[in-house]
């Protein structure tokens, strides 16, 4: 008879937890493992024997801290990460957390921003998420919550920057879990908000407006348990942007007015399912169409898929994992070939190491010294930046272990970052590291909270790691890529944005475009006044969205943007800058072939 090496019990965390099935600990000897079972309440463990069990169950620091870090919050847990967003017009950012009963906003010295935090009376689920939702051309702050069980209900939270209501929130949309997804599904200038829908026979996707009505053509039915969030993105080049979603059993698409695309849903074929690793979009093949690439688990481990726009899965596709993915995967890349890479990591319940983080480029082939392991489990998104100013890509990512929690990081030839990992109170468990420069001064820092499960505490950290913030190199600095958390990578090269001047302009301004008309490669300038989440995308005559060209984080500066229309048809277009979910400018260019 087989045996688990581990003692294995239960420990439910009702108040503040924002998991579904309650969160568990493997108790062995003096370690304490903390993770979570699957949407359906099953748990990937490792016996004696180094078999794979699927169990069904009920229901000290490397860099120096902040002055005012940590902060410690009582009757608390959270997942998948903060953000950083300008919430009082100062030039430093702040960053949020969900904690539970509440919802956390801190300034550079650890103070809460005035009107924060918010109490809720239902947990906080995954991260909050901040985009203009209601046209008035600042972000707000989007969070959901819900009760223990899913006949418990939940809200839908939207705030301004100053702690009031958006009007029409909150709504009384019922049990939603994980991380609400933020997107302009109309090119109105507003953003749209996407959450899931559980219930009692009721396995749903919603999109509300910024005023809290029902968006038009929703909601939608899945076939099963949601488990992740929704990803948002052009897949079909029609225009979209697209709305992907999983089920426990597939993926489904949709047009923003809730239509289908053919071929979709995908239903999984290897025995296995989907429960938190979200949808990532991007284009792997350069055809200007977004494949979804995604995550399972199942008897046997894991898979990565890569499913093409019509619902087939890509050539080379999908490399399995040995143990579970619950993180969604990171696309960017890894090492100078200028082929996009994939990595993800694994996870088992188990009382030693087991578990390892696997990268391989988009045709299929793994990176020369990957996988890296074995490793604690790895239950989040693993982030893909240059954190040591080699230019060249790290991957950061969750140890699921405690005392002490930590952060590990490896190079793109899977060797040990020196300095690493960071090391803090409780578990890193399920929580996405943020990086961003918070105060402008061209430096890395890093954001990033220790969970203690059982007495529920937060600590969230704030770091400066003393190196070049290298927003060349900065691929997901938050968990699902922005702050709306959409999933959408944006492809760029290494080398078609350039920085023209680090001098602080002193306004935001989008340039016209030169030369134009142009034939078939233009070039275009903009300049930031602060560190700002900026997006730089091209649309049609009739508005629909043909490509961004640029997402991600830039500081203060002056920037050029060389955009190659091979694959256009001539006519009219237009080019729309965006900093921190805001509007810069639009301006007209013109393609003549």
């Amino acid at each position: 008879m087989r045996r688990l090496i581990f003692t294995l019990f239960v420990v439910s965390i009702f108040l503040s937890t924002g998991f579904d099935f309650g969160d568990r600990i493997i108790s062995n000897s003096n370690n304490s493992i903390k993770y979570i079972p699957d949407v359906m309440g099953n748990v990937n463990l490792l016996d004696n024997e180094g078999n794979m069990l699927v169990v069904h169950t009920d229901n000290p620091d490397s860099f120096p801290m902040y002055s005012g870090f940590p902060v410690n919050i009582t009757s608390a847990t959270t997942a998948e990460g903060g953000i950083f967003c300008n919430m009082d017009g100062d030039p430093e950012l702040e960053i949020v957390y969900n904690t539970g009963l509440s919802v956390q906003a801190r300034n550079l010295d650890g103070s809460s921003v005035p009107g924060w935090p918010k109490t809720l009376t239902q947990s906080a689920d995954g991260a909050p998420s901040f985009g203009d939702i209601d046209g008035d051309g600042q972000g707000e702050i989007v969070v959901v919550s819900h009760g223990a069980t899913v006949s418990s209900g939940g809200t839908i939270r939207a705030y301004e920057l100053d702690g009031s209501n958006v009007t029409g929130f909150p709504i009384n949309h019922g049990y939603c879990s994980r991380t609400p997804v933020l997107a302009d599904l109309d090119n109105n200038g507003s953003m749209e908000i996407i959450v899931n829908k559980r219930a009692t026979g009721v396995n749903e996707l919603w999109v509300y407006k910024g005023d809290g009505t029902v968006y038009p053509g929703w909601p939608r039915s899945l076939s099963h348990v949601p488990g992740s969030s929704a990803a948002v993105g052009n897949i079909d080049n029609t225009g979209g942007p697209e709305i992907i979603m999983e089920a426990y059993d597939g993926i489904f698409a949709w047009h923003a007015n809730g239509d289908s695309l053919p071929g979709f849903p995908y239903m999984l074929t290897n025995g296995d399912n989907t429960s938190y690793s979200s949808p990532v979009l991007v284009d792997v093949n350069g055809d200007n169409q977004k494949e979804i690439v995604f995550g399972t688990h199942g008897s046997s481990g894991g898979f990565v898929y890569i499913l093409k726009n019509d619902g087939t899965v890509m050539p080379g596709w999908p490399k399995t994992t040995s143990q579970w993915v619950y993180g969604p995967p990171a696309v960017g890349y890894i090492d100078n070939d200028n082929i996009l890479d994939v990595a993800v990591g694994d996870q088992v319940g188990s009382g030693s190491p087991a578990d390892f983080v696997y990268a391989w480029n988009i045709n299929g082939t793994a990176l020369s010294g990957f996988p890296i392991g074995p490793v604690w489990a790895v239950n989040a998104q693993v982030i893909l930046a240059d954190i040591d100013n080699d230019n060249m890509t790290e991957l950061i990512f969750d140890d699921n272990t405690s005392p002490p929690g930590r952060y590990l990081a490896y190079n793109h030839d899977a060797t040990p970052v020196s300095g690493w990992p960071i090391e803090f109170t409780g578990s890193s468990f399920f929580s996405t590291p943020v990086l961003t420069d918070v105060n402008r001064d061209g430096i890395l820092d890093i954001a990033g909270t220790g969970n203690e499960i059982v007495s529920q505490i937060v600590h969230i950290y704030l770091w400066n790691t003393g190196m070049p913030y290298n927003t060349s190199r900065m691929y997901n600095p938050v968990w699902q890529y922005n702050v709306q958390h959409t999933g959408e990578y944006n492809n760029r090269t290494l080398v078609n944005i350039n920085t023209v001047s680090n001098q602080t302009p002193e306004t935001f301004k989008l340039y016209q475009n030169y030369p134009n008309p142009f034939n078939p490669s233009t070039n275009i300038k903009f300049d930031i006044t602060k560190s700002s989440n900026v997006r730089l995308t091209v649309y049609d005559m009739l508005g629909k969205e043909v490509k961004t060209l640029f997402a991600g984080d830039l500081n203060a500066g002056s920037y050029e943007y060389n955009f190659n229309a091979e694959g256009l048809t001539s006519g009219v277009y237009f080019y729309r800058l965006f900093a921190n979910g805001e509007t810069v400018g639009v301006n007209k260019m013109l393609l003549i072939k």
